[in-house]
């Protein structure tokens, strides 16, 4: 049997302040495996450990594990098996180990784990039948599809895969003894196993592979994820990785406490230093580069709000002008079909605050749209066709692109001057990130306007590799810098896309690489009849 063999992304609370928070609170607490509690510096550490704040408490833990030094789940209180993790840290780092924590202790380790937690890009995504759900790494480009029992998600060259999935009528015990028999007899070395009344874990390895299944009884049957991985290299550190995962299963089938992804999070970076995506753009802000074809949105650092143009930056994603009456403006953008149902992406940005939207294709007459989701930490939305558009032509989905690759965009820029039939440019990959290395952007040299924000970004096969969102701010960079970038674009990339769909269970088209690339023209034309101009009134 199976066993055997995305409420929507947000982001976590993790501010300047909780940095603060753990660099003065936990200057003085520790760490969790068993130590001796008449041991002096324990009880100062865990006095200290138990003055923060419960989500600053489990913060800290998940970054000793991103970072590699604690490898079970988090919660709130303090035990001997923290302070003794604490202790070996400090000894593997030549210091006393006494498990009391310094400022400077502290400042590693949260360095250390930043750029793991960035790279993971942890979101929260709900079983689609069952009220459960779990952490997954959005940042290792994974691809999620359906399953008869639920979802499965998988990265590019398949080094991570992740089934997440409910078996109605099943019993723990049964299933702990069939998965170790069968994990044994294929191989593998258990490295781990427990049976408990309402959970089961089993563990493994095979050569670089390695196997984690954690399951747990809901009532009327099992729920839970099962996941392989190889290796233990970056960006996917399974081990660690796995412990997270668990960590958040076992919350969300418990009910302990755990961190909320409601809002993008924000890693502290060098020198507590927020980078320029990260932010709104800000009226006369010479230190913010980007603008809207669009300005992306938040990755995580004050509350979520709606992403701004620049008063002094390139115009806005979306062309914008008003209408007979003074106090309404219309804007436009672009989108595309993603479903022979009437699905359409674009950006959050380009349907922010709309009164009404409609779409019209080459392919769609002009029709009303409505909105049924935006994820504002990724600046996407779901739309759908007021009538039946099963005319209407869609792009499969293909979740990896190579450096160097050739793309295209096509997208209505400037729809007051240019072409309103759409307009088609060239260019290729010439990043796998956005600015301080944003995993979630594609850097690409296609030309892109404004209006071309919701547009697609396709292969030189015809499939959607990226959701065209933002445009370096050419005039601030050369004010900032002297030197004057070009197209320096970016767009959003594929398995994000994905990922979106998959939360709002829009059924979807995936590709790849064919034998034969299309000539640009052909291209074109399949670009032009998937794509759809978005008006927004406001």
């Amino acid at each position: 049997m199976g066993l055997m063999t995305m409420k929507r992304p947000g982001r976590a609370v993790w501010t300047r302040t909780g940095a603060a928070a753990l660099l003065l609170g936990i200057a003085l607490a520790g760490g969790q495996t068993q130590a001796r509690p008449q041991d002096p510096y324990f009880r100062t550490a865990q006095r200290q450990f138990l003055s923060l704040e419960p989500e600053t408490r489990l913060w800290f833990q998940i970054f000793l594990t991103s970072a590699g030094h604690w490898p079970a789940v988090p919660n709130i209180g303090y035990s001997t098996r923290l302070f003794e993790a604490t202790r070996r840290l400090q000894a593997e780092r030549g210091e006393a180990p006494t498990g009391v924590l310094t400022r400077s202790q502290v400042t590693q380790i949260l360095g250390s784990a930043s750029s793991v937690l960035h790279s993971w890009d942890m979101r929260r995504v709900d079983h689609p039948t069952r009220r459960a759900w779990i952490w997954l790494p959005a940042g290792v480009d994974l691809h999620f599809s359906r399953t008869a029992d639920g979802l499965e998600a998988r990265s590019w060259r398949s080094r991570l895969r992740i089934r997440f999935e409910y078996f109605p009528g099943q019993n723990l015990t049964r299933a702990h003894e069939a998965t170790l028999t069968s994990m044994i007899r294929g191989g593998d070395r258990i490295q781990y196993q427990t049976l408990k009344r309402d959970f089961m874990v089993v563990s493994g390895r095979q050569g670089p592979h390695q196997r984690y299944v954690r399951y747990h009884d809901d009532g009327s049957g099992l729920i839970g994820f099962d996941m392989t991985w190889s290796g233990e290299e970056p960006p996917v550190y399974g081990e660690r990785l796995a412990t997270l995962v668990s960590g958040s299963l076992w919350a969300s089938m418990t009910g302990a406490p755990f961190p909320r992804l409601d809002r993008p999070f924000r890693t502290p970076s060098r020198g507590d230093e927020t980078p320029a995506q990260e932010t709104p753009a800000q009226e006369s802000s010479p230190s913010e580069p980007w603008s809207h074809a669009a300005t992306p949105p938040p990755a995580g650092n004050s509350p979520a709000s709606e992403p701004r143009a620049s008063s002094q930056a390139a115009p806005p994603a979306t062309a914008q002008e008003r209408d007979d009456d003074s106090s309404r403006s219309v804007s436009t953008g672009s989108g595309f079909g993603v479903s022979t149902a009437g699905h359409f992406l674009t950006n959050a940005h380009v349907v922010s605050g709309c009164r009404s939207i409609a779409i019209r294709g080459a392919d769609l007459a002009t029709q009303p749209a409505e909105l049924l989701a935006r994820d504002e930490t990724n600046d996407l939305a779901l739309l759908r066709a007021g009538a039946p558009a099963e005319s209407a032509a869609v792009l499969p989905l293909r979740p990896g692109v190579r450096l160097g690759e050739a793309v295209a965009a096509f997208g209505f820029p400037h729809s007051d001057m240019l072409a309103t039939s759409g307009n088609f440019t060239l260019g290729n990959v010439t990043a796998l990130s956005g600015l301080r290395d944003d995993s979630r952007y594609l850097q690409i040299s296609a030309p892109v306007q404004s209006g071309n924000s919701g547009g697609p970004l396709v292969d030189a096969y015809g499939n959607l590799v990226g959701v065209v969102t933002a445009k370096l701010n050419a005039i601030k960079v050369m004010a900032a810098s002297g030197d004057l970038p070009q197209n320096v674009n970016f767009a959003v990339k594929s398995a994000l896309a994905a990922s979106f769909l998959d939360s709002r269970q829009v059924q979807y088209a995936t590709g790849g690489p064919g034998e034969r690339k299309l000539e640009a023209a052909d291209l074109a034309e399949r670009a032009r009849r998937a794509s759809v101009f978005v008006t927004c009134a406001r």
